[in-house]
């Protein structure tokens, strides 16, 4: 027995069992069906015999058949009798599609035509649903590059059960050349790598017209002009097509029009801040151009402004107000203020496994103060790059006057890794890679049982970081273990161990490291952190060659050191690990004693900014880097300063900027006591967010005291290629040529490192 005919007899049962009255449903009838059973269609019926009539119950019904598909239509008819009421639903069935079928497709294979469309054989057939089939079916073909291709059906066919899609496909439509005309602000390489549509480059870019690709395109390129203030752009394309229709001339057709200035900056609505005081807070003023992004981030800083004071439901919006002066217009700031709150609890959910205090340690407001909504802002960040969470919301919730509690959503990632991997690179040769991180450790945690341990919950939850890596290689060999509390005792102190040991083939010498260090670290408030550290590690050199350099052979053998480093480092990026905006500085000072004794001073400075962000809000960014350092006293060839490569001057040879050896017949490189560098990268997007290009410049030198002899300089440009499948590290290929250099300098134009995980 069915479901529906289970309920039909029970509200049939329990019916008889009811008085009888005007207002009872005595019997649900069904008209007019002939390929479904009344139970069939009952099954989809709330109204039911026994039940009080109740007529939005029965239109809700008639509503529900309609939005099965089954019924053309759906009539309701309510009938007063002496026993109660009968309510007959009248319904006239959809016929059901018995043959479906394509003509005149060659290109593309019934089967997967089939699958564009939401029906098949068996389905209910609606008009609606053929039609919308039919534009499927088109856009397909249209993506594909059959641009001429047409579809038609006989709706006649529909009356008996059949639908016929008859297919013209025309020629595969390729994009010969692609033109951009009328453009003076932009330049064509910029254009052309906003878009989508590309011109034919066999075998790597097919290069089909694609229509609606074409138009998206359209309104791409405009929206981009309006971004930077030319309000009036309009933008179109002229197709020119070859004889047989095959191949296309495709040309962007810009009129830019002026671009517009702000008159006058206007307010509305602001009470708690003067125009003055929210003037100051922007970086756009009358007589400046008229850009989207300026606004945008006008507008986070004007809401970060009444955020701070508590004002966390300030809504703010801009608008354009164009005068009759072309080129000219007022933007028009409205301020709708609304209520001042404190902040109550905070509320933290979605953490099973890593403990509250690691998250609310990241938020710098408490119950009582103000509702920082910046600060919230600003601790989101933080809990995003600690890397522990895969989603991290912050959010005001309650109703309390004058209050909010503070909803702190996480979800635990993955924060354990296990890899398996091999790289190669210019500087370090075929190197592996076998490592385990786990960045939510707790050294205090340990497992209860064997489950805790296969189920993942021992040794974590504190927020602490335990690394161990082996990395064998070619020309180096390198293996550490780490473990690090960026909290001890939940404040704002830190403590770091490391056991490390290095071995690494020289020009003319093994070098190999084993030893220890220690760092204990403070942040401050202002964004500083200072971090004293300590080292012991033994140094080895053997396997010299006969003809190094004396400076070198007089080291062979074992030498102890131990040193203590002071830094003091503010970061004040965007990110931690991808940055595009802001700025860090490292100034550190080292002394260094055993059986060398000498003092080493560095500085480090680094400056992001983001030039523009594109539609797709990929980054243009520019990152600049400077740095210096000194080293006071004697210290030895494997300690001093070494240039050249990734991370230095490119288009130098790994080390191959350095001093040589003062003995007559050898060049052999012994490091330098004084070093500089300063450099700048252009980066920005290519395709997608998997590949970047960049272009740069590179200059400093190493010299064996403080002056500059010469000054190394070289310019070139290179690729990012980010393959998720083979692991977070993205592949990089630099060339670089040298504009500046010293007669026993080592040049390399091409540097590269890529490397994979299993």
């Amino acid at each position: 027995m069915t479901l529906a005919a289970v309920l039909l007899l029970a509200g049939t049962l329990a019916a008889q069992e009811l008085p009888t009255g005007p207002d009872v449903v005595r019997e649900v009838r069904i008209v007019g069906n002939e390929r479904l059973s009344d139970n069939a269609v009952l099954v989809n019926v709330r109204t039911r015999p026994g039940d009080l009539y109740n007529d939005a119950i029965v239109q809700a019904d008639q509503q529900r058949l309609l939005g099965t598909g089954q019924f053309h239509r759906v009539r309701a008819a309510k009938t007063p009798t002496e026993q109660g009421v009968l309510v007959t639903f009248f319904v006239e069935e959809r016929p059901v599609l018995g043959e479906l079928t394509f003509e005149g497709n060659k290109a593309l294979e019934t089967g997967d035509l089939r699958k564009v469309l939401g029906f098949r054989e068996g389905s209910p057939l609606e008009p609606y649903s053929v039609e919308k089939g039919r534009t499927d079916l088109l856009q397909t073909y249209r993506e594909k590059g059959y641009y001429f291709a047409e579809i038609t059906y006989d709706p006649r066919l529909l009356d008996e059960g059949r639908v016929v899609y008859r297919i013209v496909e025309g020629p595969r439509v390729r994009i010969r050349d692609l033109e951009i005309e009328g453009n003076e602000y932009f330049g064509n390489f910029k254009l052309k790598s906003e878009i989508a549509t590309r011109e034919r480059l066999w075998p790597i870019i097919a290069g089909f017209l694609d229509a609606e690709q074409l138009e998206r395109d359209v309104h791409t390129l405009r929206n981009l002009y309006i971004r930077e203030g030319f309000l009036d752009a309009e933008v179109g394309r002229r197709l020119e097509f070859s004889p047989d229709k095959k191949d296309v001339e495709l040309t962007f057709v810009i009129r830019e029009g002026p671009r517009y200035r702000i008159d006058e900056v206007v307010f509305q609505g602001n009470t708690l801040f003067s125009d003055a005081e929210l003037v100051r807070r922007m970086e756009l003023h009358p007589g400046e151009f008229y850009t989207a992004m300026a606004v945008q981030r006008d507008l986070e800083a004007l809401r970060n402004t009444y955020g701070e004071l508590g004002y966390i439901y300030a809504d703010i919006d801009a608008a354009r107000r164009f005068q009759d002066e072309p080129g000219v217009v007022d933007l028009v700031i409205t301020v709708r203020e609304s209520d001042q709150y404190r902040l109550g609890q905070v509320i933290i959910r979605g953490n099973p496994l890593t403990q509250d205090r690691v998250i609310r340690r990241e938020i710098t407001v408490y119950p009582e103060q103000l509702f920082n909504l910046a600060a919230v802002r600003e601790a989101e960040r933080r809990l995003k790059d600690s890397r522990l969470f895969e989603t991290v919301n912050l959010t005001p919730i309650g109703q309390a006057p004058g209050m909010r509690e503070l909803l702190v959503e996480v979800s635990e990632g993955r924060t354990a890794n296990f890899m398996i991997g091999v790289g190669v690179s210019s500087q370090q040769g075929l190197l592996g890679n076998i490592s385990f991180e786990q960045r939510n450790f707790d050294i205090l945690a340990w497992p209860g049982s064997l489950r805790d341990v296969l189920e993942g919950r021992a040794w974590k939850g504190a927020g602490e970081t335990f690394r161990i890596v082996a990395e064998p290689g070619t020309e180096m060999m390198r293996f550490h273990l780490d473990w690090e509390n960026p909290y001890l005792f939940d404040k704002p102190y830190s403590l770091g161990t490391q056991l490390f040991l290095f071995t690494r083939d020289r020009e003319k010498y093994l070098e190999s490291r084993y030893g220890t260090s220690v760092s204990v670290g403070h942040t401050f408030k202002n964004r500083w952190h200072g971090q004293v550290s300590g080292r012991v590690q033994g140094v080895k050199l053997d396997d010299l060659e006969s003809d190094a350099a004396p400076e070198i052979l007089e080291l062979e053998g074992s030498h102890l050191l131990a040193s203590v480093e002071g830094a003091l480092i503010r970061s004040r990026t965007d990110s931690r690990w991808n940055p595009s905006r802001g700025d860090m500085l490292r100034l550190s000072v080292e002394q260094t004693v055993g059986d060398f004794t000498f003092t080493t001073a560095k500085a480090d400075y680094r400056l992001y900014h983001t030039l523009y962000t594109d539609v797709l809000d990929r980054k243009h960014i520019l990152a600049s880097r400077a740095s210096v350092g000194y080293i006071f006293g004697d210290a030895p060839v494997f300690e001093r300063f070494y240039g050249g490569g990734l991370g230095s001057v490119r288009g130098f040879d790994y080390r191959g900027i350095s001093p040589r050896s003062a003995a007559v017949g050898n060049d052999d490189p012994i490091g330098g006591e004084f070093m500089v560098f300063a450099g700048t990268e252009y980066s920005f997007p290519l395709i997608q967010d998997i590949i970047r290009g960049a272009v740069f410049l590179d200059t400093g030198t190493v010299e064996s005291d403080f002056e500059v002899t010469t000054y190394r300089a070289a310019v070139g440009f290179g690729i990012r290629w980010i393959i998720p499948f083979f692991g977070p590290v993205p592949f990089t290929f630099d060339f670089a040529w040298p504009l500046s250099q010293d007669d026993e300098d080592d040049t390399q134009v091409f540097s590269f490192t890529f490397g994979w995980t299993f």
